[in-house]
């Protein structure tokens, strides 16, 4: 319950210097009230408390204990007062505003990591890929690598940056599996073999 009050109290007044427009509500920049404090939040707003939580970590306003508790908190958390209460004793800096829409610029720097991460993925699948075919002599090891080539290459190609290794690696990685199935079938009924099973 105190976690609850502290947010009531701390939205006494409104942030932005604006009267309320009805109790215990209080008008935004973007024209709209901010949520009642016990109202349900989602993943989002999960998601942006858990990067702030992890930004306080990092520059040293949370050691790990706190910084795990408060993790579970926010995860289990289900209503507005519930997140508000992991960073309303932190700095300015790591405050949460339920209604900020997220930044232009941090909507283009996760569109960039996405972008690098994808092609990432689509050069390791590509050298997986490429190390699958000569190892299927090995009595089909080369399956293996083939397989985490396949499973590289998918991540790969949801961006259109890695697309084209994608599918390269991707071609590389199941020519490899097929070689090693190839391989692995030659072994066990070479007539070597079976004579060795007969007699």
């Amino acid at each position: 319950m105190s976690g609850g009050r502290a947010y009531s109290l701390s939205m006494s007044q409104p942030p932005y210097g604006s009267g309320p427009s009805s109790p215990g509500r209080h008008p935004t920049p973007y024209g709209d009230p901010y949520p009642k404090v016990d109202e349900r939040v989602g993943n989002a707003q999960r998601t942006t408390v858990l990067e702030l939580l992890g930004r306080a970590l990092e520059e040293g306003y949370l050691d790990l204990d706190e910084y795990e508790a408060r993790l579970t908190r926010v995860t289990e958390g289900k209503t507005v007062a519930a997140l508000h209460a992991q960073v309303a004793d932190l700095p300015p800096q790591f405050h949460w505003d339920p209604f900020q829409p997220p930044s232009k610029a941090r909507q283009e720097q996760k569109q960039d990591q996405d972008k690098d991460s994808a092609s990432a993925m689509a050069l390791a699948s590509i050298v997986l890929g490429a190390a699958s075919i000569p190892r299927s002599v090995c009595f089909g090891a080369g399956g293996l690598a083939g397989i985490a080539a396949v499973f590289f290459a998918r991540k790969g190609l949801r961006h259109d940056s890695g697309r084209t290794k994608a599918i390269v690696g991707l071609a590389l990685g199941i020519l490899g599996i097929v070689l090693s199935i190839g391989i692995v079938l030659i072994l066990l009924f070479s007539p070597e073999q079976t004579t060795t099973r007969t007699s």
